[in-house]
């Protein structure tokens, strides 16, 4: 039997859920929009306005900073704090993967590197890697210890420039936050078994400490829809759910895309994807709603991550034409296309299962700040982002009056004071957002 050493299993974060200030309102879909990207260069003081404005949360990712010369934590931090001056409410998570992606660009990992007691090995002592740095060992106390202690560290006495990063630092968005078949088979069950159990209880640590410093979240990453053998076999069906008994947030990052869609006639798994919105509510709803889902969307029918041409040869995401799937786009204005294209599908998508715990992304086609996550207000040709925003997320919304009705297989409507919505998987360009005549833009209720 596969041992823990020091792993003391945290359970105290059930129940605790989210204080009241992460609870949105229901004036505009604005209120509850959340952006996850990572910007290689600083940001200038134009798009950092335009950030500030357009979401209510921001998690800035992995090697952030990086093209200005400046570590993740730093651009993490002192980007917290050019959007903070110029919106004090908007909430910032600190990206940190527990399984070391984008490692290398952070301050913290030479003390990693100095420690090869803390990386993985198999059973057969080989140590595993996450591309070109050694994973972590979640069931080494100091190895936990070092990972939990990096978000909130600063410049190494949890303050940053003389602020305390408990005023800078609302989250942290644990990547890979759920159970990995590390090794290749070379690991036996029982022992990744007791890897998973071991990150949880990192989870929950961390969750303990936010809840402590100033009621902040562990967004673990997430919901998963692959089942099999990616899934915990403790678990089988939850969808990584069961995570929310440590942390006080989850995320949805492939919601409609990837397993969601069958490539071979460029359709919805509707019945994936169905599960996957259950499971959104299912999230939604514990401990009495107090827990906050976040959930990623995306424009079009994901299959594959080539975004832009390279020398693999051109851009390709969508499933192939031949097979009734879109062409994917080639360019910023072919981007620009489709963001405004299938707005109005992950519009309706989302406000079919909102509650006032769930927040929404949506304004990019994957990371990087230039996908169209951030404008560029300087030479708005420069990048995909509709130069327009997004109107609907303006215009008046008001309070659901009840739960999303199922009207025909893989069909729902929900009906808002202001708004009908309209979700329709087996037809995605027939779902929409309709606005009744007095929905106008709510102009000072919104953050926009």
């Amino acid at each position: 039997m596969w041992k823990l050493t020091g792993l003391l299993l945290v359970t105290t974060v059930l129940g605790v859920g989210a204080s009241a200030g992460w609870q949105h309102g229901w004036d505009t879909t604005a209120v509850m929009t959340f952006a996850d990207y990572n910007s290689d260069k600083l940001l200038t003081d134009a798009q950092a306005r335009f950030v500030a404005a357009k979401y209510r949360v921001v998690s800035l990712e992995k090697c952030t900073g990086f093209a200005s010369n400046v570590k993740t934590e730093d651009a993490i931090y002192g980007t917290a704090q050019q959007l903070k001056k110029i919106n004090p409410d908007v909430k910032i998570f600190f990206y940190l993967a527990t399984d070391q992606q984008g490692i290398s660009c952070y301050g913290a990992n030479a003390e990693f590197m100095a420690h090869p007691e803390w990386w993985l090995k198999d059973d057969h002592g080989n140590v595993l890697m996450h591309a070109n740095n050694p994973l972590m060992d979640c069931t080494n106390p100091a190895a936990r210890a070092w990972w939990q202690s990096i978000p909130m560290k600063g410049d190494g006495n949890g303050t940053y420039h003389g602020t305390p990063v408990s005023e800078l630092i609302d989250g942290v968005l644990a990547d890979s936050g759920g159970f990995e078949r590390y090794g290749a088979g070379n690991i036996s069950v029982a022992r990744l078994e007791a890897l998973q159990d071991a990150k949880f209880s990192m989870l929950g640590e961390l969750q303990a400490t936010l809840t402590a410093a100033n009621g902040g979240m562990v967004m673990a990453n997430g919901i998963s829809m692959y089942g099999g053998a990616n899934a915990d076999p403790r678990h089988p069906g939850g969808n990584n759910i069961q995570v929310l008994d440590f942390t006080n947030a989850i995320m949805n990052e492939h919601t409609a895309v990837f397993e969601c869609v069958n490539s071979a006639n460029a359709s919805f798994n509707v019945e994936t994807v169905s599960r996957d919105l259950d499971t959104i509510l299912a999230a939604a709803h514990m401990a009495n709603g107090t827990k906050v889902v976040f959930v990623q969307t995306w424009p079009g029918l994901y299959t594959n991550t080539q975004f832009t041409p390279s020398a693999k040869g051109p851009a390709k995401v969508y499933p192939p034409v031949a097979n009734g799937g879109a062409p994917s786009p080639q360019n910023n204005a072919e981007w620009r296309d489709a963001l405004r294209a299938n707005f109005g599908f992950a519009h309706a998508l989302f406000l079919s299962i909102a509650e006032a715990n769930t927040y929404w992304f949506y304004g990019g086609y994957w990371y990087p700040s230039t996908t169209g996550i951030v404008a560029c207000p300087e030479d708005p040709t420069s990048c995909p982002a509709p130069p327009e925003w997004y109107p609907d997320l303006t215009r008046s919304l008001g309070a659901p009056l009840g739960p999303r009705t199922l009207v025909s297989p893989y069909v729902w409507s929900r009906e808002f004071e202001h708004a009908t919505v309209h979700l329709d998987l087996n037809r995605p360009n027939a779902s929409a957002v309709t606005f009744k005549p007095t929905a106008e833009p709510a102009g000072s209720t919104s953050v926009v």
